[in-house]
């Protein structure tokens, strides 16, 4: 408490407000003693206010070193996860080659089968060709023009008078029949 006649001076009650006085003090001129409190309350202060700022500095260290540590974690685990994607993403280029070249055998595969049956194809038509050429090289020009159409069968094709056409012999070449047939499987 500030006596009648005495320049008045902000009294600190606690760490904030003290270094408020003596900046709002001007410095040196706030750290003299007021005028009615004892040289033991300010001592009394200062200690205080040293051991606040002490414990204020330990818990701004205390989070600095949990937001470090917290920093870390995450760094160990961002990097664990990164090697888990690598691992994954390695393992999926390596099942990515094998479909690849499961592709490429297929395709080839497909190329090949693909011939094959232009093949049979050509060898099929050729042995209908050479039947055809056998069965009806004595048959009518009516029995002729009519062999590429649909015959009945059974006992309306006998009422009819169709004949169906007698395959040839298994072992029979179109090729001996004068014919040629591409076939080369």
């Amino acid at each position: 408490m500030a006596s009648p006649g005495v320049v008045s001076a902000i009294t600190p009650t606690s760490s904030a407000g003290s270094d408020q006085a003596v900046a709002a003090a001007g410095g040196e001129e706030a750290r003299r003693p007021v005028a009615g409190v004892a040289p033991a309350v300010m001592e009394e202060r200062k200690r205080k206010r040293k051991e606040s700022n002490r414990l204020s500095a330990q818990r701004s260290r205390a989070r600095k070193q949990q937001q470090l540590d917290e920093l870390a974690g995450q760094v160990a685990a961002l990097r664990a996860r990164n090697g888990a994607l690598g691992l994954a993403a390695r393992e999926a280029a390596r099942r990515c080659a094998a479909v690849r070249a499961e592709n490429e055998l297929l395709r080839a595969r497909s190329v090949e089968l693909a011939a094959r049956l232009d093949s049979l194809t050509d060898l099929a038509q050729c042995l209908h060709d050479a039947a055809a050429a056998s069965s009806f090289a004595a048959a009518p020009p009516m029995m002729m023009a009519g062999a590429a159409t649909v015959f009945p069968t059974g006992a309306a094709a006998a009422a009819a008078g169709f004949m169906m056409p007698q395959l040839p012999p298994p072992l029979l070449d179109a090729t001996t029949m004068g014919m040629h047939c591409n076939y080369y499987y």
